[in-house]
């Protein structure tokens, strides 16, 4: 492996990208990667990464779960628009049993309302506490 190979593994890892997308960029094997960011320290433990939403720089830090998004605005975001791509079922298209609107809602939420505001309605009949 050339010295400018090695720098460029070096670049591709600080930037992101795992073993197979470099092996595949420069051409090389998979194992070869592997074992030069083994001895180099550049294994799993990447102190850069970017934000999923905006793209922004994240700063890693080390022995903690490691960041996707740089904020709770980017997060919430991003899962609003790949709803399909976590862990949990993909949404289901529900009618709100107060004002009749549809909305959309994961399988296992069981949900009723649309939105808090249609659930006060709905069980204080327009916000009044009734004993």
């Amino acid at each position: 492996m050339t010295e400018e190979q090695k720098q460029q593994i070096h670049v591709l890892r600080r930037d992101g990208l795992g073993y197979k997308k470099i092996a595949l960029l420069m051409g090389i094997s998979v194992n070869t990667v592997k074992s030069f960011c083994r001895n180099n320290e550049l294994t799993g433990n990447r102190s850069f990464a970017v934000c999923l939403a905006c793209g922004k720089p994240l700063v890693q830090i080390p022995k903690r779960k490691k960041r996707k998004f740089c904020s709770v605005q980017c997060r919430e975001m991003w899962w609003s628009r790949n709803r399909d791509k976590g862990n949990k079922p993909t949404g289901e298209t529900y009618r709100c049993a107060h004002c009749g609107r549809t909305f959309s809602a994961y399988r296992r939420e069981h949900r009723k309302y649309c939105s808090r505001a249609c659930y006060v309605a709905e069980r204080f009949q327009g916000g009044g506490i009734h004993a």
